[in-house]
């Protein structure tokens, strides 16, 4: 994971998350996470989603199920979860 720019790394912060998946650009992790195992499978996965279903229809999709179930129960974030 890269680090993310300080920007992001405060965004992520106030949204109390640690790491994000930005395909096709990377996946970033607030400072002092870069080298988290567990963090790393879970944006794994995101990433390996976006490459199964195509950038655009990833973030589609992850949009629409974060608004329909809500982020903990968005079907790509369960999925996320079970390989940490």
């Amino acid at each position: 994971m890269k680090t993310a720019p300080r920007w992001l790394a405060w965004i992520l912060n106030r949204g109390g998350f640690r790491a994000i998946t930005l395909p096709p650009f990377g996946v970033y992790a607030v400072p002092g996470y870069e080298q988290d195992e567990r963090l790393a499978r879970h944006e794994a996965v995101h990433w390996a989603q976006a490459e199964r279903m195509g950038v655009v229809k990833w973030y589609a999709t992850y949009l629409w199920y974060s608004l329909k179930h809500g982020y903990r129960n968005n079907p790509l974030e369960i999925e996320a979860r079970k390989a940490e």
